[in-house]
């Protein structure tokens, strides 16, 4: 292996290793933050709102449901992943890496988790914003 290609190798191997960290730290992200919306908005309502006086319940049910959607998916998403790598692993082992994707199809499933991840949470952001707007009287 000439000098350019080692330089090349271990570049690549930066970029895969800070794609996966960047990956990791994303799913922990979208997991912690439905996670705390749901934890937030049951004591929003209980301290703010009260029970009483709620106007557009379905927009809080809908936000619960996002968020719980969106924490199931990624950690849907963690096991897809371990799938996948461990697909990865077999590809390589049998050199069928560059001739097939690496991880097969649950490296699809991944990808697509982690992006319904992201758009549950956003859904639920978008829903709890509602939801206040039509509970808050601010003046």
């Amino acid at each position: 292996m000439s000098d350019d290609e080692r330089v090349v190798a271990g570049y690549r191997g930066l970029l895969t290793r800070t794609e996966q960290e960047s990956q990791a730290q994303f799913d922990k992200t979208v997991l912690a933050l439905s996670g705390g919306g749901l934890g937030l908005s049951f004591t929003f309502i209980k301290e703010i709102v009260g029970t009483e006086h709620v106007v557009h319940g379905s927009c809080l049910l809908a936000a619960w449901i996002g968020w719980g959607l969106s924490a199931t998916v990624v950690l849907l998403s963690f096991f897809t992943s371990q799938l996948a790598l461990r697909k990865a692993i077999k590809q390589l082992d049998n050199k069928k890496l560059g001739m097939e994707r690496p991880g097969g199809f649950h490296d699809l499933v991944t990808a697509f988790l982690n992006a319904s991840g992201l758009v549950l949470f956003l859904f639920g952001l978008v829903m709890m914003i509602s939801f206040l707007t039509f509970n808050l009287k601010i003046q």
